[in-house]
């Protein structure tokens, strides 16, 4: 092709380029349409940046990189932390250089503070409980020299619904909890979602990003439904049955909480199960489409005479970068979810290990109706810790999976 440029008039050589280089604007335009549109909005917002560029650091989104919307981001972590303690951006560049200490200290710092501000209200309640059972177990064994009497057994039932009050009360908390915790994962996905899978679009999985994003924000939406509005509710009614059942020496509605219990924890491996088995699927095949597209527009770029082999780098170094912000992005969004929940779950896991000793050790001197509704507090606290950890290992795993399979564009090119 040189040789034959070479033979060409002059004039006919930079016609030539003028059109081989139109073409390569063309391809550009093609593989990242919205570019330009997101530079001139980027430069209206270019005073009002991310935390990093406020405070005076160098960004890891410089001029040449298109605006991919972390603002939301932000101001999602703003409400939730307060302003300027976690920067989503900051994040993002102590992943890209490797320092994962600092990453590692904001998130102990943070979980600190939010599993201390979780426990401040429940302890007392959980307390009130365990002196209340074990004056109940006193007074039942001084009642005891009264045979005859209905002493004990009216003294159990005043005590039973005191505890009943306080350990209801407590375990409404740790409810509020775990369904305010779910319900902030579910809202950071949603500022999330935008700015990742344009991330994704930009590394060149314009066909991934399009049929996944819809995928990811159905599987929100049906773990808001199901969480909210069935799974949580059926779990108060599990207590409520638990603590009611064993009112009576009888237990009659054994099978009925062992049927909630199953059905919950079914439901959240079916939602897990159905959610990442989608997406496992389309992952097989998207990136791979996305893969053949842009190898074979790289072909054509690095056959354009004169200018191909350096388009053809300047290619491979855009789709380089894009890969890198985006596995950034979803590398920080999974530290983000752990960082969310952690506080919740330590939280959770604490009541489940005190519930837990406390059946065992009142289960000696105690009567066996308020060890059981002991036992039965511990395992609404597992059942709440699930569907906690089943919500962020659903969301956590899915952008791994999306971050990894999409990297397929890159490297099959």
């Amino acid at each position: 092709m040189g040789k034959v440029i070479r033979c060409l008039p002059g004039k006919w050589g930079y016609v030539l380029m003028v059109i081989g280089i139109s073409a390569v604007f063309g391809l550009w335009w093609f593989l990242f349409p919205g570019y330009g549109s997101q530079q001139e909005d980027r430069g209206g917002r270019g005073k009002n940046g991310g935390e990093s560029k406020e405070q005076g650091q160098e960004s890891l989104f410089s001029a040449d990189i298109p605006d991919l919307g972390l603002e939301d981001i932000q101001e999602f972590l703003n409400r939730q932390y307060g302003e300027g303690k976690v920067s989503f951006s900051a994040m993002m560049e102590e992943l890209v250089k490797g320092n994962f200490r600092e990453a590692k200290e904001t998130v102990f710092r943070t979980f600190w503070e939010s599993f201390l501000e979780e426990m401040g209200g429940s302890i007392g309640l959980l307390g009130q409980a365990a002196v209340l059972g074990i004056l109940g177990a006193v007074f039942a064994q001084a009642a005891a020299v009264f045979p005859s009497s209905r002493i004990a057994e009216i003294g159990f039932f005043i005590t039973y619904l005191l505890t009943f009050t306080c350990l209801t009360a407590s375990f409404f908390t740790s409810v509020e909890t775990a369904g305010r915790v779910v319900e902030n994962v579910l809202d950071f996905m949603k500022v999330l979602l935008p700015s990742f899978f344009l991330a994704v679009a930009f590394a060149g999985g314009s066909i991934s990003s399009a049929a996944l994003y819809s995928t990811v924000v159905g599987g929100v939406s049906g773990a808001q439904f199901l969480c909210g509005k069935v799974l949580l509710p059926l779990i108060k009614v599990y207590v409520l049955l638990v603590l009611a059942g064993n009112i009576s020496r009888e237990v009659f509605v054994r099978r009925l909480t062992d049927g909630l219990e199953k059905g919950v924890r079914w439901s959240l491996k079916t939602m897990v199960g159905i959610f990442l088995g989608l997406q496992m699927v389309q992952t097989m095949i998207l990136p791979f489409a996305d893969s053949v597209k842009r190898a074979g527009v790289q072909k054509v770029v690095s056959a354009i005479p004169g200018i191909g082999a350096g388009a053809e780098a300047i290619l491979q170094v855009t789709m380089g970068t894009g890969v890198l912000i985006k596995n950034t992005i979803g590398g920080a969004a999974v530290l983000l979810l752990v960082l969310l929940a952690a506080g919740p779950v330590a939280k959770l896991c604490f009541f489940l290990i005190l519930y837990q000793g406390a059946a065992a050790l009142m289960e000696p001197v105690c009567d066996k109706r308020i060890t059981a509704c002991a036992e039965g507090m511990a395992k609404a606290h597992l059942l709440l810790l699930h569907l906690v950890i089943a919500v962020i290992c659903l969301f956590a795993l899915s952008l791994g999976i999306i971050c990894a399979s999409t990297n397929a564009v890159y490297f099959g090119g």
